[in-house]
């Protein structure tokens, strides 16, 4: 488990992404840094039930969170948190997670 979450900063108008675009969407910049935000608000969540081959899953959560820039991202859930909850973000294998603080 990685602290953080990734995302990218335009190096020359500094708009924040996540995931990495090719382009910036502001600027047309090509050119990103490379940063971690470490906890945001959980704005709005689903269970996913069913995934693509995988045989007996259990369900899922995910969730749309926002840092305090007000950079959107999608995460796993890994507790019941609802609406409004800060999460503590963390990347496990390269994917996304939050849990409450």
């Amino acid at each position: 488990m990685t602290p953080g979450v990734g995302f990218w900063r335009c190096e020359q108008c500094r708009s924040a992404y996540f995931p990495e675009p090719l382009l910036c969407a502001r600027c047309g910049g090509a050119s990103f840094a490379s940063e971690r935000v470490f906890e945001a608000v959980l704005e709005e969540f689903s269970v996913i039930r069913h995934m693509l081959g995988q045989e007996n899953g259990q369900p899922r959560r995910i969730a749309s969170v926002r840092t305090g820039e007000g950079l959107l991202m999608t995460v796993g859930v890994l507790d019941e948190s609802v609406p409004g909850t800060v999460l503590a973000l963390f990347e496990e294998n390269s994917a996304p997670f939050g849990r409450a603080k």
